[in-house]
């Protein structure tokens, strides 16, 4: 359903340059373009536009464009959600603030000296790939920034990292851990994009088949040893080919679920991350960047989950360690990744640098008020 709104601000979904960006009622809850996040980041500017006083301002969604946008300015902020290559856009220093999921920063998140295996050797060359990708990013963002102190201009925006929030997830009651059917759960899928059979990744596979393949087999192992134990499992063709139907079991599954796994996907952080935290589920995971919304996180990193049977007995057998994980998931969720608190940062942020600035554009005046 569409809620009209009068809105301080314009909000606009962009999919591809030379496109012409599609306006976006952030009240309607069937956007024009579905870029699986925007349930999310539509509650986010909703809080911006209720209590934050922010106006002015021109917002442009896109899921990885960073080559260019239909306009620049300081009332144009821009918010990145999809990219996986962790690239800068070209952009950043003609713009307000870029705020972007999984950020700027690749971590090869394994030591394929110390511990050789094929995982870790095809992990390292993603990573060298990532690399290639989006060193030439770094390297403008930084000669514009190192031309602005030149010129004795104000130095051009950091690239701000936020959290990916949900694809899927209903408001639901929060039950109780003690309370719920599975012991552990995952579903997802573990080959993303089926490959031709001429492909090397055919043969090897990737970093996230190879790594869930793992988790998948360790679980397995668990549930044949601990038949007591409710484990639940379900093997996807990828959330973009989920029903509604899907999604629904998915939320309803996930508020029942005690310890939640999530294994990698192309980048190690994934919405199950958040998804997981916000039911208050308990969540192993496997190495996690060092982002604000992260650091210090009740989150349990495993390195290999072939270590997965002595966590989960670990944590099944001590009621009172779940219940603590579980409330810090919980806490976790509502004080640091929460739509709200959210967005606090992003205006917190757009005006840190300059407490009240005005633009003023064919006699229009734009201001940004601090909260």
């Amino acid at each position: 359903m569409s809620v009209i709104t009068a809105l301080a601000n314009q909000y606009y979904l962009y999919v591809r340059r030379g496109q012409q960006p599609i306006p976006w009622n952030i009240y309607d809850t069937h956007p024009p373009i579905n870029f699986g996040l925007t349930t999310y980041f539509g509650k986010v500017f909703q809080s911006i536009e209720k209590s934050l006083k922010v106006s002015g301002l021109i917002f442009y969604v896109t899921w990885d464009e960073i080559d260019e946008l239909p306009s620049y300015g300081q009332n144009v902020v821009v918010f990145v959600l999809g990219d996986e290559w962790y690239r800068i856009p070209k952009y950043a220093h003609k713009v307000r603030a870029v705020f972007k999921c999984i950020g700027t920063r690749p971590i090869l998140g394994c030591n394929p000296l110390l511990k050789p295996s094929l995982l870790n050797l095809l992990t390292l060359i993603q990573f060298i790939r990532i690399l290639v990708v989006c060193v030439p990013g770094f390297l403008n963002y930084h000669w514009h920034n190192f031309k602005s102190l030149l010129l004795g201009k104000n130095p051009i925006t950091p690239i701000y990292d936020i959290p990916l929030g949900y694809n899927n997830s209903k408001d639901m009651p929060i039950k109780n851990i003690q309370e719920r059917l599975y012991n552990t759960y995952f579903s997802g899928s573990v080959v993303h994009v089926p490959y031709p059979l001429w492909s090397l990744k055919y043969w090897l596979g990737t970093p996230k088949s190879l790594a869930r393949k793992l988790m998948i087999a360790s679980v397995n192992k668990f549930k044949r040893k601990n038949p007591d134990f409710k484990v639940e499992l379900s093997i996807t063709g990828g959330f973009r080919n989920r029903t509604i139907e899907d999604e629904r079991s998915y939320c309803e599954i996930m508020m029942d679920t005690k310890i939640c796994l999530v294994p990698r996907g192309t980048s190690f952080e994934t919405t199950r991350l958040f998804e997981a935290m916000k039911y208050g589920c308990i969540v192993v995971a496997e190495a996690l960047p060092s982002r604000w919304y992260l650091d210090g996180s009740p989150i349990i990193q495993i390195k290999d989950w072939q270590d997965l049977e002595g966590i989960l007995i670990n944590l099944l057998d001590n009621e009172q360690l779940m219940q603590e994980m579980h409330e810090k998931s919980l806490d976790w969720w509502n004080n640091k990744c929460s739509e709200t608190i959210l967005a606090e940062y992003i205006v917190e942020k757009m005006c840190s640098s300059v407490p009240v600035w005005k633009k003023h554009s064919a006699g229009v005046s734009m201001t940004l008020t601090p909260p």
